[in-house]
């Protein structure tokens, strides 16, 4: 490989005519060129010294530093003191009204729960109280009634009672001629002794069945004095002296029977709830018999009729 060679350029060195002109060189006025510069605006209509002075760096101001002083730290202190007790009174307050909030609804709800229970059973109490006066009055409105229907019934039980004595007695003494027997002699034995004169009134239909046991001379000797009297019952009987009377009607008969059973069942019905005594224990009381042939008034047995000649 061959090396070219390189021609060696030497310095300029003008000539004296050269020299010469070069010291009559003047420097160009650019005066008015940088006056031109000014007056130049760049596309936000801003002269461009200025331009070019906003987007020149500030120099760097040279910082100073201050050594610190007792008021300085004290300052320090406070204000971390302030800023951290700030701080901590934020973070507890935040804290105690969240525990206090809570605890307090726990109370408030405890509180209020035996207050509401409280109150509840007072107005309870209050209303079962008025339900019970009503009731009360709506207890007292049914018996009432229930009363009223009882004594009706009881009523209506005593009539069907006489009515049916009544039958089963007007069924006996017209078949049996010794009712009209024994309730003449019953009659006779209430009068006072040594009473004279004694007027018989009988139903027609009796008389004959009296007559069949006394004859006359018999009823003279007595003292008695038959008499018919239609509107007498058959089986019953008024008997009547000069001083005293006797009625052994068959409706004064029933009516006093009945009575009796009345006044008897219902000191029984007392005697029961003064001992407090279960009604099956009550003892029953004795049938009574409505027949003429066993009333309260003592029973002798009748007259022997006399013989017939």
């Amino acid at each position: 490989m061959t090396k070219t060679a390189t021609p060696h350029t030497r310095p300029y060195s003008p000539d004296a005519a050269a020299a010469e002109q070069v010291k009559q060189w003047h420097t160009p006025d650019l005066t008015a060129d940088a006056h031109r510069q000014e007056t130049r605006t760049n596309a936000l209509n801003m002269h461009l010294p200025e331009a070019r002075q906003l987007h020149t760096a500030p120099a760097d101001e040279e910082l100073s530093v201050q050594p610190l002083t007792v008021d300085d730290i004290e300052q320090m202190r406070q204000a971390a003191y302030d800023e951290g007790m700030a701080q901590g009174k934020e973070e507890g307050f935040a804290k105690g009204y969240s525990e206090g909030r809570e605890q307090g609804q726990q109370d408030g709800f405890k509180q209020g729960q035996a207050e509401g229970k409280k109150q509840g059973l007072a107005d309870a109490s209050t209303e079962l109280d008025a339900l019970r006066a009503e009731l009360s009055v709506l207890l007292d409105q049914l018996q009432q009634p229930l009363a009223t229907l009882d004594s009706y019934v009881e009523q209506e039980l005593v009539q069907l009672a006489l009515l049916m004595a009544k039958a089963v007695i007007n069924t006996e003494v017209k078949t049996n001629p010794k009712v009209i027997l024994q309730a003449l002699q019953e009659a006779v034995s209430a009068l006072p002794l040594q009473s004279d004169n004694v007027l018989i009134k009988l139903n027609p239909a009796d008389i004959t069945s009296i007559k069949r046991h006394y004859t006359d001379t018999e009823l003279s000797k007595r003292g008695w004095q038959l008499r018919p009297e239609p509107l007498l019952q058959q089986g019953g009987c008024l008997v009547e002296t000069s001083s005293s009377s006797v009625d052994r009607s068959l409706e004064q008969r029933i009516q006093s029977s009945l009575e009796h059973f009345l006044l008897l069942a219902d000191a029984t019905e007392q005697a029961a709830g003064a001992t407090a005594t279960p009604v099956a224990d009550v003892p029953e009381s004795p049938a009574q018999d409505t027949s003429p042939e066993l009333d309260d008034a003592p029973a002798s047995p009748p007259p022997e009729a006399p013989p017939h000649d």
